[in-house]
Order: structure tokens, then sequence, then C-alpha cells
């Protein structure tokens, strides 16, 4: 990430130069937070869609649960987040602005996953269909970053630099659970199938918090802190 914006110390100027295992341990800090929150939300997740399948529910309150389920994991995804930013001496209070935008973001990329069950007629022997799931996807991915963007230009320069770290991380991370689909069926023991998904989502939730956690390292080995900062 650039040069952070800090709000004025009691004390002198606190620098992400002054000491080598600042930044190290902040990294250390977000990764332990984000996958702590994110594997929490995605067990939600995970939960509420093995319950939605072998529960029968009509498509729309099927629906209406895995939205309500992705909202859930966006909050608590960003509540994981914002308790690690809270060691940083931000210019600006971030924590609520993020869980929620983050659970925003969450709600809008499950509600996108589920538009290709909304449309049973698709033809996925066309070409334009997939260019259209790609176009899908790519926003979906793009969901949670560019809706954390809305803080982080308050707090720092140059804040695009989330969105490719977000990408990346995320599209590895989702990897994961898809591995999960060649190993199960619909005779798969619910216990078996929980395990294995909740498996994929630390192994997710790991992915996205070391590649965003290295964007944080690279910027604050690179870049002082600096009180009195004039965000707004």
């Amino acid at each position: 990430m650039p040069a952070l914006r800090t709000k004025t110390a009691p004390t002198s100027p606190v620098s992400a130069q002054s000491s080598s295992e600042g930044p190290v341990r902040f990294f250390r800090r977000w990764v332990a937070w984000t996958v702590l929150g994110e594997s929490i939300g995605f067990a939600v997740a995970a939960a509420a869609g093995i319950a939605v399948a072998v529960g029968g529910l009509p498509p729309t309150a099927a629906s209406a649960v895995l939205v309500a389920a992705g909202a859930t994991e966006g909050a608590l995804l960003g509540a994981g987040q914002a308790l690690a930013l809270r060691t940083l001496p931000l210019a600006v209070s971030v924590a609520g602005p993020w869980i929620a935008l983050t659970s925003l973001a969450g709600m809008l990329a499950w509600a996108m996953g589920l538009v290709p069950s909304w449309l049973p007629g698709l033809d996925w022997s066309s070409p334009v269909v997939w260019l259209a799931a790609g176009v899908l996807g790519s926003v979906l991915l793009a969901t949670i970053p560019t809706a954390q963007l809305v803080v982080l230009r308050r707090i720092v320069r140059g804040p695009w630099r989330w969105l490719p770290a977000n990408l990346i991380g995320w599209l590895v991370g989702i990897s994961w659970t898809f591995a999960v689909s060649p190993l199960v069926d619909a005779a798969t023991p619910v216990a078996r199938l929980l395990a294995l998904y909740l498996t994929a989502g630390v192994l997710m939730a790991l992915t996205v918090a070391s590649a965003t956690g290295l964007c944080w390292l690279s910027r604050l080995r690179h870049a002082k802190l600096r009180p009195g900062s004039d965000a707004s």
C-alpha cells in the first residue's frame, strides 16, 4: 500500500521504517485476523448453502438465505480486517464504514454468483454466455476491494494498488472452493461435505489474507506514517 496518512500523535512521529519488525508484525496481525474473519464467515455461508441444498427451499427463499449469508460473510471478514487496521495510527476511524461496505460487497458478490441459477435456460455452449460469465465473474471478484477503496482513499495515497492485490488473492482463493466439487456428490454425507468446504474456506482465507497482507507489507516497509494528516 502507499504511504499512510496518520493522525497527530502526542509523542514523536511514527515511522513505518522505525523498526524492521513493525511492518512484519502488522502483516502477521492482518493475516491472522483476516483468516479468522473470513474462515468464520465462509463457514456461515457454507452451512447456509448446505442447508438450502438439503432443505428443499423454494428458489426465492433459497436465494434470500444465500444472499444474507454473503452479507454475513462480508461483515465478519470486514470485522477481522478492521481489528487489524485499528493497530495503525490512521487519521480517521475506519471500522464502521469498512465493515458495512465489506458486508454490502459480500452480499452483492453472492447475488452475482447466483445469477446463473436464476437463468436455468442458459446455453453454455454459446461463446456469448461464456463471455458474459467471464465479465460477471470479474465484477464479482472486484466487489469487495472496490467497496473498501471508498475507505482506503481517505487514509492512503494511490489506493488503486489494493484492487490488483485483492483480485489475485480472491481469484486464487476461490479456486480452493471449486476444488471441492469433484470430491462430492448427492450421496456425500453432510458432515463430510461441511468439513471439505470448511477446509477450502480456510485455505481461501489464507490465500486472500496473504495476498492483501503482502500489499500492506510492501508499502509499510517503504513509506513513513505522517502525523498531522489532512485526510478528510
